[in-house]
């Protein structure tokens, strides 16, 4: 759409193991501002910086970010733990690393007790 700014001189600060919501209505721009931040979406304009760093062309695999979409879609195939543990393994981290990052995720969410459910065990809160 030609002509509508959808995101002007934005500037977060997040500190390290910190978590962020973002809260609007429909069209202010939340999914484009954590879309260009991860890399899906390329800004047509301006830089997107991390640490000060420009990130515009970095490939979002190589941001070490991650995001929760709106349409959450766990893989029915694995397990709450397996679900949550998957883009750590991808990053090679190790079994240990995995083992108490996973379950510390799960004591915030009060999720520990589900975590060798599947999703299909779940209800829509959990």
């Amino acid at each position: 759409m030609e002509g509508v700014v959808a995101l002007d001189r934005i500037n977060l600060s997040i500190a390290p193991g910190e978590l962020l919501t973002l809260l609007g209505p429909s069209g202010s721009g939340k999914s484009t501002l954590l879309n260009s931040a991860s890399g899906m979406t390329l800004p047509t304009s301006g830089a997107v910086l991390m640490d000060g760093r420009d990130v515009t062309d970095i490939a979002p695999r190589e941001r070490n970010l991650g995001m929760v979409f709106q349409n959450c879609a766990p893989l029915p195939h694995m397990t709450v733990f397996d679900n949550i543990a998957f883009p750590l393994r991808i990053r090679r981290f190790a079994k240990c690393d995995v083992e108490r990052a996973v379950m510390a995720m799960l004591d915030l969410v009060r999720l520990r007790d589900f975590a060798q459910r599947k999703p299909k065990e779940l209800s829509g809160g959990q």
